[in-house]
């Protein structure tokens, strides 16, 4: 199992920059498989964490009735780490060639506001390919009987600040690009509410489960690409490599994230 130093190499999840169609080159593998993988905590897990709440807040009543957990560190048995974001890179000036046919990827992703926390904590979403929208929606709602609020940011070109305001019981399309950051995703009006979005310009992407596995389905094989994790407090901004080379169909990635 690898353990994650905290001088590894930090590596841009997504080229800053916009390819030439004269300087891209898409990358080509001998097929497609299916790669796993387990993600632990190398660390103490911390104990039973709560979200401060001001008391004195107009909706304290309401928040008080859901989950004040803090989601930064969520830890089962054995150390599994959930909402590490595990995605494939590939080479500079490289793209990845996606079969729209062979779809791995839900038709929406949905974070909901029940009470005054968004749920998931860590998504990723597959927008656009190529330029053109995958047709997956992203959509934030309000299942609460309080006024909430979203506002996303990410890269300032890529994916500049907007903010929503959601009634009880509305929820909002919200049109997305691919970006080379996670975006963050918060409430105005419940300060203390935080979430993360990965926009991908490909579908090889997963967030570790709460018993730390993840998986990605028809990823190219025998393709020299990177694999890079990311964790919103134990990895660089942008995340960190953890392989690269050429992957075999049934690879396992195992490795920790040091706290």
């Amino acid at each position: 199992m690898n353990s994650l130093p905290g001088s590894a190499l930090l590596v841009m999840a997504l080229t800053a920059l916009p390819i030439s169609a004269q300087e891209r080159k898409w990358l080509e593998g001998t097929g497609t498989g299916t790669i796993r993988g387990k993600v632990t905590l190398d660390g103490t897990a911390p104990g039973d964490v709560k979200v401060p709440i001001n008391p004195k807040h107009t909706d304290y009543d309401h928040c008080m009735k859901g989950d004040l957990d803090d989601l930064t560190w969520v830890v089962g048995p054995g150390n599994a780490l959930a909402n590490v974001v595990v995605y494939l890179v590939p080479p500079a000036k490289s793209s990845f060639k996606v079969d729209l046919s062979k779809k791995t990827w839900p038709d929406e992703v949905v974070i909901d506001q029940p009470f005054c926390a968004f749920k998931p904590h860590v998504s990723v979403v597959f927008p656009e390919y190529d330029g053109q929208p995958t047709g997956q929606k992203f959509i934030v709602k309000n299942s609460a009987p309080i006024l909430h609020n979203v506002r996303i940011a990410g890269s300032a070109f890529r994916s500049p600040a907007r903010s929503e305001t959601l009634l009880a019981g509305q929820e909002k399309q919200f049109k997305l690009r691919s970006d080379h950051q996670p975006l963050t995703v918060r409430c105005d009006v419940h300060r203390w509410m935080a979430a993360y979005l990965w926009s991908f310009d490909h579908p090889f992407a997963a967030v570790s489960k709460a018993d730390g596995t993840f998986e990605i389905k028809n990823v190219p094989l025998g393709a020299e690409l990177t694999v890079m994790a990311w964790h919103e407090m134990g990895t660089p901004g942008n995340g960190r490599e953890i392989r690269k080379g050429a992957l075999k169909d049934g690879d396992r990635i195992d490795f920790s994230i040091r706290k």
